[in-house]
């Protein structure tokens, strides 16, 4: 037990993210007009960030997401409450980005974007769900 405490002290004996088989970068595009929301400027967990915009409890501003499948990083313009249900928006053709499902887990509303190589990934809009799927096709 002493030994699984200090791996876990260390970060784990399989070396990160980086090394984990089930977290892989995935290239998304708006599900509307097809733009790629990579935003090669900006990384997070050193690859390409997407880029959205967001509105929540009357704000309105950037999102940016890890392109990490699997990962959970973002930064924000405005700090996301807790349990706060976001809308995200295509940077660049400005259309809200919901779907016609809900979470399976909390209800709220499922962001989807298309996956370059083929399939959907799909998001749950509540902060704090870590909902997430990825059809491939």
């Amino acid at each position: 037990m002493q030994e699984v405490l200090e791996e876990t002290r260390k970060g784990g004996d399989n070396g990160g993210v980086s090394t984990d088989q089930r977290i892989f970068p995935v290239k998304v595009n708006c599900p509307r007009c097809n733009h790629s929301l990579l935003d090669h400027a900006h990384n997070i967990d050193d690859h390409p960030s997407i880029r959205v915009t967001m509105s929540f409890q009357h704000k309105h501003g950037w999102l940016r997401l890890s392109s990490l499948y699997g990962v959970h990083g973002h930064e924000s313009e405005y700090s996301i409450p807790e349990s706060a249900i976001t809308h995200f928006f295509c940077p660049h053709c400005h259309t809200e980005l919901n779907g016609v499902s809900s979470c399976p887990e909390c209800e709220a509303p499922v962001v989807p974007m298309i996956v370059r190589s083929g399939g959907m990934v799909q998001i749950c809009s509540r902060r704090g769900c870590h909902w997430h799927r990825l059809d491939v096709g």
